[in-house]
């Protein structure tokens, strides 16, 4: 995911690319209800390439996609979506906008231009065990760069705060040295990429080991544009302080909450809990827990649980009271006699 924020209010919203939201009982592109959730039905200006596909039917065209217009045959997407993104900018150059590229990649169908798939397989070994995977993150790194490129010679970088990250871990390849993948309470699952850019404001190549989560971005989006929030219940912070080197998140907790299965069914039904430099899971199928030193073992492969009762305890205390005040639904054991239907 790549945001983009002119700074400031009144802000006409573009996305691109995927969106993944369907009714349950339409979940096809054709489905009845579906096209009323696009994002143009959802408080967008526009939308293109949005629509119920979590991975597109083809990253080529033809993208028998409803919600963007075929390009010229094969052509690739990731680079169809800079050029849209590029387009925009140019038209809306005056501002003020807030532009999400919600990037299809990296995504099954796993697909590349084969010029890049063939120098990956070259490089194919210890860090590349697929090579069509890694040719889609050079093409998406490609396509963003460009982007990125147009607003440095546009001369509107000074004023546009550009913000990457993830929606999850990543999913058909190992992520050394992070423990599970998307789906997981590993961090291999919700340890995600974050690059934050706005020449003049944020010192160049720094780096921060504050924790920050997605929720994050809403509060923080709203107060660059000179949004109020104080009379709100927001979940996520108010980054703006960090970014600028005039605050940090020092004590700052964070909680997950996964009590439904992935599409693969591997994972296990949780909540964790990070504090400071560590973390625990709760898992619900047998009520265990898992505590782990992040800072000294970030592969989770040693559970301190036992050896650490003490922090274990306190903890899960702390992840139970906020799931509590939270409201945070929970599974449920299936009584014996449904689960024998």
């Amino acid at each position: 995911t790549i945001t983009l924020v002119r700074t400031i209010p009144k802000v006409l919203k573009l996305p691109l690319g995927k969106w993944h939201l369907s009714d349950r009982k339409g979940s096809d592109a054709g489905g009845k209800w579906e096209p009323r959730l696009r994002p143009q039905h959802q408080g967008f200006s526009l939308n293109i390439g949005g629509c119920n596909y979590g991975g597109p039917p083809s990253y080529f065209a033809p993208y028998r996609n409803p919600a963007i217009a075929d390009g010229d045959e094969g052509e690739y997407l990731p680079d169809r979506l800079a050029d849209e993104c590029i387009s925009f900018v140019d038209q809306h150059r005056e501002g003020p906008f807030f532009l999400c590229w919600w990037n299809y990649s990296v995504h099954y169908p796993f697909q590349a231009p084969e010029s890049l798939i063939a120098k990956y397989e070259k490089r194919k070994g210890p860090g590349i065990s697929n090579p069509t995977y890694a040719a889609m993150l050079e093409g998406m790194d490609r396509a963003i760069g460009r982007l990125l490129d147009h607003l440095d010679e546009s001369g509107l970088a000074n004023n546009t705060v550009v913000v990457f990250t993830s929606d999850n871990g990543s999913w058909g390849t190992e992520i050394d040295p992070l423990r599970g993948q998307k789906g997981h309470l590993w961090e291999g699952g919700i340890r995600v990429p974050w690059i934050i850019r706005w020449p003049g404001k944020i010192k160049a190549d720094q780096e921060s080991d504050s924790l920050i989560i997605s929720t994050d971005l809403f509060p923080t989006f709203l107060s660059l544009a000179g949004v109020s929030t104080e009379s709100e219940t927001l979940d996520g912070v108010d980054l703006g302080p960090l970014l600028t080197g005039q605050g940090d998140l020092e004590g700052r907790v964070l909680y997950f909450h996964y009590p439904n299965y992935a599409f693969h069914k591997e994972n296990r039904l949780g909540s964790a809990i990070i504090a400071g430099d560590y973390k625990l899971i709760l898992r619900y199928d047998d009520d265990s827990v898992e505590l782990y030193n992040l800072k000294e073992e970030l592969g989770e492969a040693k559970n301190l649980a036992n050896d650490d009762s003490p922090r274990a305890l306190k903890m899960r205390g702390q992840l139970v009271r906020w799931l509590e005040q939270s409201g945070a639904q929970l599974p449920r054991r299936k009584p014996a006699t449904e689960a024998n239907d």
